[in-house]
C-alpha cells in the first residue's frame, strides 16, 4: 500500500447536517473490521466539538456486521456542551443497518493530580516484526509495524503488543488518538482465549468483540512506539472481557482499554 493510506482510511467527508461518510476498508464481501468502525465514530464526532476540547472516552457497541469494501455513514446527535466537557452519541450505518453506536466524551484539558504506572522496559527492536496474531487485511501493514510478546499461561497470560505507524502523520492529537483505536482492537479478546491455550485464528470458538471502552489519559503519538499490555481476568458464559493499558514512548500510561466480546465453542458438525 502507498503512503497515507491509513490517513486515508480515517478521512470523513460531510454528507449532511453533523453527518459524515466514512470509506469502507476492504475487500468487498469481507466483514468490516471493528477498529475501522470505531476510529470513524469517534473522528465524526470530533468533528462536531471545538478543537481545545480533547477526546476523554470512547465507549462503542458493535451491533451488527457490516460489508468492508461498502462507505459507512455516521450520523452525531449533539448530546452536551457545557462550560468544559461535550458528550456526542454517534450511530454508525451502511444503508438501513446500523451497526455501531457509540458514545464520545470530550473535555477542556485542567490542571490536576498526575500519576502513572509504567510498562516494563523492553526495546521492541529487539523482538521479531511479527504483524498481528493472524491475517488482517483491514490493516495497511506496510504502515504499521506490530510486534508482539506473550507471557504467561492460564490466567497468568499476558500479551505486549507494539505499535507504530511508519508513515508521515500530521500533528494531530484526536487523529492519533483515533489511530489508537483502530490499531488495539485488533484480536481485541484474543487474551480471553489464550487464558485457556487457544487463539482468535484457531478457529476454535467464535469470538468477536461485542462492546468497548477506552479512556484517554493524555496525547498519543502514534508515530512512535507504543505498547498494549491486554490480559482477561474474567469469562464465562460465552463471554469474556480483556483489560489492558496502552503506554507511550515513555513508558507512561496513555489510555485504559476494556474489550468485551463473544467467546463460544464451535460444535463440530455431525456432534450435538
Amino acid at each position: 500500500m502507498t503512503s497515507g493510506v491509513l490517513t486515508g482510511l480515517l478521512t470523513l467527508a460531510p454528507v449532511g447536517d453533523d453527518t459524515f461518510r466514512g470509506a469502507g476498508n476492504g475487500p468487498v464481501g469481507k466483514r468490516a473490521y471493528g477498529g475501522h468502525l470505531a476510529a470513524q465514530a469517534m473522528l465524526a464526532a470530533c468533528h462536531t466539538v471545538d478543537a481545545e476540547r480533547v477526546p476523554t472516552a470512547l465507549h462503542v457497541q458493535f451491533l451488527r456486521g457490516g460489508d468492508a469494501g461498502e462507505p459507512v455513514d455516521y450520523q452525531v446527535t449533539r448530546v452536551h456542551d457545557g462550560r468544559t466537557t461535550s458528550s456526542r452519541r454517534v450511530l454508525g450505518r451502511q444503508g438501513d443497518r446500523l451497526m455501531v453506536s457509540a458514545t464520545a466524551l470530550f473535555a477542556v484539558p485542567a490542571t490536576g493530580p498526575r500519576h502513572s504506572d509504567h510498562a516494563p522496559a523492553a526495546d521492541p527492536l529487539q523482538l521479531p516484526k511479527t504483524g498481528p496474531i493472524g491475517p488482517a487485511p483491514a490493516l495497511p501493514l506496510d504502515e504499521i509495524d506490530i510486534r508482539i510478546h506473550d507471557d504467561g499461561s492460564g490466567t497468568e497470560f499476558v500479551r505486549r503488543l507494539w505499535w507504530r505507524v511508519t508513515a508521515p502523520l500530521p500533528d494531530d492529537p484526536r487523529l492519533h488518538a483515533a489511530i489508537a483505536v483502530y490499531v488495539t482492537d485488533i484480536y481485541g479478546v484474543d487474551p480471553v482465549l489464550a487464558v485457556h491455550g487457544h487463539s482468535m485464528t484457531d478457529r476454535s470458538h467464535h469470538a468477536a468483540t461485542t462492546d468497548s471502552s477506552i479512556w484517554f489519559h493524555a496525547n498519543i503519538s502514534a508515530d512512535r512506539w507504543n505498547v498494549l499490555e491486554s490480559y482477561s481476568p474474567a469469562a464465562d458464559r460465552g463471554r469474556g472481557v480483556m483489560v489492558a493499558g496502552l503506554y507511550g514512548p515513555e513508558g507512561n500510561r496513555v489510555a485504559t482499554l476494556v474489550h468485551e466480546g463473544q467467546a463460544v465453542r464451535r460444535v463440530a458438525a455431525g456432534r450435538v
